[in-house]
């Protein structure tokens, strides 16, 4: 019963775009919010909390996204709108930022090889995809995400968060002249 606006921008950013960095995927796509234009991951927040929306993001082996979910009365839409494009177009990967995170993820992939179904995961994927890159985890290993570098995501986000590369999706109390608008 109240007018809610869901939005998905997809990216054709997912692991398998990794290469020889595995692990770039989900790094690149885990810090788009954590501090992006004028605004720290904080502030970020704060815009979002102050007008009741709510921003996702994430990444998997064939895609990356972010999603957003807002009132569409105003002024809650457009600042939620406005927080979004500065999130997909400006994230600043600030190195104290980028540092944390590859510390998470690093932490993170030490406790996956603890867990049998998680190694059992990796198994059954490199077995079922051999070379091809959906068979690397997508958090990467641990020596690709130490090898890599503030410039490796800054450039992973230039190629592929484009608009040549997005789908983009949205769903809610909107006409479709309001959509396009």
């Amino acid at each position: 019963e109240i007018p809610m606006l869901d939005v998905r921008v997809v990216f054709d950013a997912g692991s398998a775009r990794d290469g020889e960095k595995p692990g770039l995927t989900a790094l690149t796509n885990s810090l788009l919010s954590e501090g992006a234009g004028e605004w720290n991951a904080d502030q970020i927040a704060e815009r979002l909390e102050r007008v009741g929306a709510e921003l996702e993001n994430g990444a998997l082996r064939d895609m990356a996204w972010v999603g957003l979910r807002t009132l569409v009365e105003q002024p809650a839409m457009d600042t939620a709108l406005d927080t979004l494009a500065v999130v997909l177009a400006q994230p600043r990967f600030d190195q104290a930022d980028f540092e944390r995170e590859r510390q998470t993820t690093l932490i993170g992939l030490s406790l996956s090889e603890q867990k049998p179904g998680s190694v059992g995961q990796k198994a059954l994927y490199r077995r079922i995809y051999g070379d091809h890159p959906y068979a690397s985890y997508p958090s990467g290993t641990e020596e690709a995400v130490k090898a890599l570098t503030r410039e490796d995501l800054q450039a992973f986000h230039q190629r592929y968060y484009v608009g040549k590369n997005t789908v983009l999706a949205m769903g809610g109390a909107l006409t479709r002249e309001q959509a396009e608008q």
